[in-house]
């Protein structure tokens, strides 16, 4: 249950992250479920959880799945910020002890060039006639002062653990990039010299500890290790409990990092890069290096699927003949499917 804008939170009540819409998500399950048929084999039938019977601790073992597979999905994001196989190992090692947390940080720096001076041609003209000597044209020229600025401006992303400045801080990606701004008056288009832009960071700690190396091996597939503790003591059903509560909580501040990410570079980055492209073309490609390695939204792939898969008849007698608990392993084709 969503609460709507007269219901008030109570303390230690879960807050939504977004509005959820159930129509929406169906929508996009269902279009997710047309493309997943194409490559399954034709007697699968993954669907809602809904739509198929299952027992209350299948509901656990589907939290666990979808919550693994937002994790993979907060991964994938990781990944496309710069955290490789190797820099993923160094940041899970350094979760073990301390806490670990993504800074996304710039600065800019605006230096005086030179004055021009130049000479405007008016496009009137100005016809005397004279019984002397005819007619004659003149024009009228304005002289124009123009200041030229150069603007520098750079990002960087770093990971560390502790306190930023400590011997464990990890450089993911960055760009710097220049421009030169024209004006017709000597105030600097942007604050003189150099301006540091306030960073905004997240902790991803708990993500890094749900990753697990196996053997320890550096560069080996990672496993997300999720599990919901049934015998905590907070723990009441398959969403109400420690471990979910985490995760969400988690989810939020990575959510609340990407808007703050967005804002930082549409204020800072791109629109500069806009500004100067408009007053004159040449002069705002240096600025292209800031923005050569985004990402689109449509380019990350966000895996999770809340799905159940009914097992034919034959294959429950089977089971249930086998060891007497098949009813606990349905939760097993969810994963599948």
């Amino acid at each position: 249950r969503v609460p709507t804008p007269k219901t008030r939170l109570g303390r230690g009540q879960p807050r939504p992250m977004i509005q959820f819409d159930e129509h929406g998500f169906r929508r996009r399950v269902e279009e997710a479920l047309v493309t997943l048929q194409k490559v399954l084999h034709s007697t699968r039938r993954p669907t809602f959880a809904l739509d198929v019977p299952h027992s209350y601790e299948d509901k656990y073992l589907l939290a666990e799945f979808v919550t693994n597979c937002g994790l993979a999905a907060q991964c994938t994001c990781l990944e496309a910020l710069g955290v490789g196989t190797q820099q993923l190992a160094t940041l899970v090692e350094w979760s073990a002890s301390e806490t670990v947390t993504l800074r996304l940080a710039g600065r800019q720096r605006c230096t005086f060039l030179r004055e021009e001076e130049r000479e405007v041609e008016s496009t009137s003209k100005v016809v005397k006639e004279s019984t002397i000597f005819g007619k004659s044209e003149q024009k009228v020229v304005t002289r124009v002062n123009e200041w030229f600025w150069k603007i520098d401006v750079e990002w960087e992303l770093v990971a560390y653990a502790g306190t930023m400045g400590g011997p464990r801080q990890l450089r993911l990606q960055g760009r710097s990039g220049s421009a030169q701004l024209k004006t017709t008056t000597s105030a600097t288009p942007e604050p003189a010299g150099q301006v540091e832009f306030i960073p905004t960071e997240v902790p991803i700690t708990w993500l890094l500890q749900q990753v697990k190396l196996p053997g320890g091996l550096v560069g080996a597939a990672h496993v997300l290790s999720f599990k919901i503790d049934r015998d905590a003591e907070g723990c009441r059903t398959p969403r109400r409990n420690p471990q979910v509560e985490a995760a969400l909580h988690a989810a939020r501040e990575l959510c609340a990092w990407s808007k703050r990410v967005c804002q930082f570079m549409n204020q800072r980055i791109f629109s500069k890069a806009e500004r100067c492209a408009k007053v004159q073309a040449h002069t705002g490609r240096g600025f292209l290096a800031l923005i050569a390695s985004t990402h689109q939204p449509s380019e990350l792939f966000v895996p999770v699927l809340p799905l159940f898969e009914a097992r034919p008849a034959e294959e429950e007698a089977d089971a249930a003949g086998g060891d007497g608990d098949g009813g606990d392993g349905d939760g097993g084709d969810g994963g599948d499917g």
